[in-house]
């Protein structure tokens, strides 16, 4: 090898070393790049930090007292969810990521909630003067600390839902069971099938979901939450929450119809002498 074929192949690897890093940033850049700009963004924002949550915001976009306002209510809000399920995330952080950048999502048949929750952080849409966000997002977060991650999105929400214990204002079961008033009983085939059948309303739904993870709780106990929590299934059905459960499809049924009827009884709009469902289900199990 000559000396100028040997300076040549010299400038020439420093070269390909070169082409190859700045191919490799490009790559990364491509598939981290919205990651990398989020951090950026989220390590400028306003902050507030209490003992559980951690608040941020662009800043200017709230006041410092309507963040630490936001914070203090949320607070009492975390020792609610968490004494529900046992303390099993007292020592936990909830982030709160209010980003103007956030996509507006629609609710969809699965009754999907405005926000987004990966880990304990919650991100959503920086809307209004003051900071707001439903108690379910914090419950999603809670539960996923403590279960894991879930194995179906729609039933995390329903939990999130029952964790709460009210639906806008009112108890979950009185809910639900003005929804049943309007719309008749929903067995667990409708809740769970395929929506724009008997249950058009994303909503009621939801609702009704939530109220179903009551009553489950009530007659199972949290270890039954926890097992259809981290049932793994594309879609719930009926046949695969039976197996999560261990139980049977006429079983089921029978105790959320129990259920819903203790709270349809219980309606202020229903006679006092209110008898029995004729589609009421009244034996044991099989």
């Amino acid at each position: 090898m000559t000396e100028k074929s040997a300076s040549e192949g010299g400038r020439i690897k420093p070269l390909a070393i070169f082409s190859l890093s700045l191919a490799a940033i490009a790559v990364a850049l491509f598939l981290y790049g919205g990651k990398l700009r989020r951090f950026v963004r989220e390590s400028l924002m306003q902050r507030v930090t209490s003992a559980h949550y951690e608040i941020l915001c662009p800043t200017g976009a709230f006041t410092q007292s309507a963040m630490s306002e936001f914070e203090a209510r949320r607070e009492p809000l975390f020792a609610a969810l968490d004494k529900k399920l046992g303390g099993a995330d007292s020592n936990k952080t909830i982030r709160i990521v209010f980003d103007p950048q956030f996509p507006m999502m629609p609710a969809d048949e699965s009754g999907q909630q405005p926000y987004m929750v990966i880990g304990t952080t919650v991100r959503t849409r920086l809307n209004g003067q003051i900071p707001e966000i439903p108690a379910a997002a914090d419950a999603e977060a809670l539960l996923r600390a403590a279960w894991g991650e879930p194995g179906n999105g729609q039933l995390a929400r329903w939990a999130a839902f029952w964790l709460v214990g009210e639906w806008r204002g009112a108890e979950i079961g009185m809910a639900a069971a003005q929804v049943e008033q309007r719309l008749g009983h929903q067995k667990l085939a409708s809740l769970l099938s395929d929506p724009g059948d008997e249950i058009s309303s994303p909503d009621d739904r939801a609702l009704l979901g939530a109220a179903w993870i009551s009553e489950i709780a009530e007659f199972g106990g949290m270890d039954a939450v926890k097992k259809l929590y981290a049932a793994k299934m594309s879609r719930p059905n009926l046949a695969a929450v039976t197996k999560a459960l261990g139980t049977t499809p006429l079983e089921l049924d029978r105790k959320w119809q129990l259920w819903m009827y203790a709270y349809l009884a219980g309606m202020p709009s229903l006679p006092a002498d209110s008898s029995m469902p004729m589609n009421m289900q009244t034996g044991g199990s099989h």
